[in-house]
């Protein structure tokens, strides 16, 4: 008498793994979630021909077994990607209110690299981890003021001309050049 078989094909498996990352689970979450090693889960998340055919069964049950309502959760307990928007607000701010880059790196234990792709919007989604420490060392820095930090004042003064250099010009919207021609147009008359 045969048992069930302990390797079995990695489709469905695979598209599970697809599901879970089109709602915001990165394959390192999906790993940490499941108990799958990263590597493996990256391979099922291949194209159908460059992902291997089969898979031992309990490396399936486990992506299988992953709840999809895990990324959809509003405040999540495990690790995810959220969109980078906010984060890149964040860090504007702090620079236009003169925070240096490399001091933000240092106390997000991050590279100077990384904040400037987010704050640059080069990056459009980060981990949530790193989304939640920007915003509570955000809250904190812009209640105090660089110099109280030991930062020098033309570290200062250059991390807020670098930020204004960066801002986007801000060109007023068509509806707006309209009401302006509008009340031209009234002042004009005799």
């Amino acid at each position: 008498m045969a048992g069930r078989p302990a390797r079995i094909p990695s489709s469905e498996a695979a598209a599970a793994a697809h599901r879970l990352q089109s709602t915001g689970l990165s394959a390192s979450d999906i790993a940490a979630i499941s108990g799958v090693a990263v590597t493996l889960v990256r391979r099922l998340l291949r194209p159908a021909e460059a992902r291997p055919a089969r898979i031992h069964r309990t490396t399936a049950e486990a992506i299988l077994g992953i709840p999809l309502n895990t990324a959809r959760r509003r405040e999540r307990l495990l690790p995810g990607l959220v969109e980078a928007d906010r984060a890149a607000t964040s860090l504007q701010d702090l620079a236009e209110h003169g925070w240096p880059t490399s001091f933000l790196a240092d106390q997000l234990r991050t590279s100077t690299q990384t904040l400037a792709a987010i704050r640059n919007r080069d990056r459009r989604r980060l981990a949530l981890v790193l989304d939640h420490k920007i915003q509570r060392l955000a809250t904190r820095l812009l209640a105090s003021d660089p110099a109280d930090h030991g930062i020098a004042g033309h570290r200062s003064r250059r991390a807020q001309a670098a930020a204004r250099h960066r801002a986007p010009s801000v060109t007023p919207a068509d509806e707006d050049l309209d009401g302006l021609d509008a009340q031209l147009a009234v002042l004009r008359q005799p």
